[in-house]
């Protein structure tokens, strides 16, 4: 069995936190506030900015690992292989976990491809950085 490139997924799990970071605070961040319907009190009691970083990249460094690992199972481990196995995953996980979710709770379209959208092109690179990275 093949052992998962450790570097290729830290190096995945920054790269996919700074898209974060660029996404939400930069190319979304007006429709993404708008989305969450929060007053900025709200939003106040939850962690505060560097702690919610931590808290992505941790996120992101159990996302990117497990991508790896799959991959490998899978025998995915070129780039377009990745890149197909990173967007199966998040169809069949991501997208039809979250839709129904956000339905429920009355979240409007956009905020759901905002944030799904997030999680496509984390899994993408990821995918693509992982089968590059051997």
């Amino acid at each position: 069995m093949k052992a998962i490139n450790i570097w290729a997924v830290i190096v995945s799990a920054v790269t996919t936190t700074a898209l974060g970071f660029l996404w939400y605070m930069v190319m979304f961040r007006e429709p993404y506030i708008r989305g969450l319907d929060r007053t900025k009190e709200q939003l106040a009691k939850g962690p505060n900015g560097m702690w919610a970083s931590i808290i992505q990249l941790g996120g992101n460094l159990v996302m990117v690992y497990i991508l790896a690992w799959l991959m490998i199972q899978t025998g995915s481990t070129n780039v377009s292989g990745g890149i197909k196995l990173a967007l199966i995953v998040w169809a069949g996980f991501v997208a039809c976990v979250t839709g129904p979710m956000y339905a429920f709770e009355a979240f409007p379209f956009y905020f759901f491809m905002i944030n799904t959208g997030y999680t496509l092109a984390s899994m993408l690179i990821s995918g693509a950085v992982l089968g590059a990275w051997r």
